[in-house]
């Protein structure tokens, strides 16, 4: 599936927690369907977000999968925070912060200058695939996280 195909099939799609289809989304669900349907790349997946866990245990559990950055590139995500806490995921795509909001939100890009100046923090990543659990260190050393509402499960 091409990037604009993928936009117009979810831009306005219903947030609803723990959803990774075309019909509703979390922002968690929202990269894993990005990655799988447009890059062709099967992200890790948590126990923890499937089994509801609260967003910064499933964070500290996918971290190690992404490489931080220190600005914001296309395929890659942003992870915003509330104090200490990462509380939402979305992907740059064309260079808008592609997201799903939480608790009666949708799918819809904004300006990544909107989303930092909504959230305390906002970090940035590449995917790295260390699926090597002895590797993973060398992403989580690299920089925070997401949290309250998907894995990187943000809302």
């Amino acid at each position: 599936m091409h990037k604009q195909e993928f936009i117009d099939r979810v831009t306005g799609l219903p947030w609803a927690n723990r959803a990774c289809t075309f019909d509703a989304l979390d922002c968690w669900g929202l990269v894993v369907l990005y990655y799988r349907h447009v890059l062709g790349i099967e992200l890790h997946h948590s126990p923890d977000y499937e089994a509801g866990s609260e967003f910064r245990t499933c964070f500290d559990g996918e971290v190690v999968y992404w490489r931080r950055a220190d600005i914001f590139h296309e395929d890659g995500i942003f992870v915003a925070w509330y104090g200490k806490q990462p509380v939402h995921v979305g992907l740059i795509v064309n260079g808008m912060a592609l997201h799903s909001r939480c608790e009666g939100g949708h799918v819809r890009s904004d300006p990544v200058r909107t989303i930092q100046r909504l959230y305390s923090k906002v970090e940035f990543y590449s995917y790295a695939d260390n699926r090597n659990s002895e590797n993973a260190g060398t992403a989580e050393g690299e920089g925070g996280c997401a949290g309250g509402g998907g894995v990187l499960r943000v809302a």
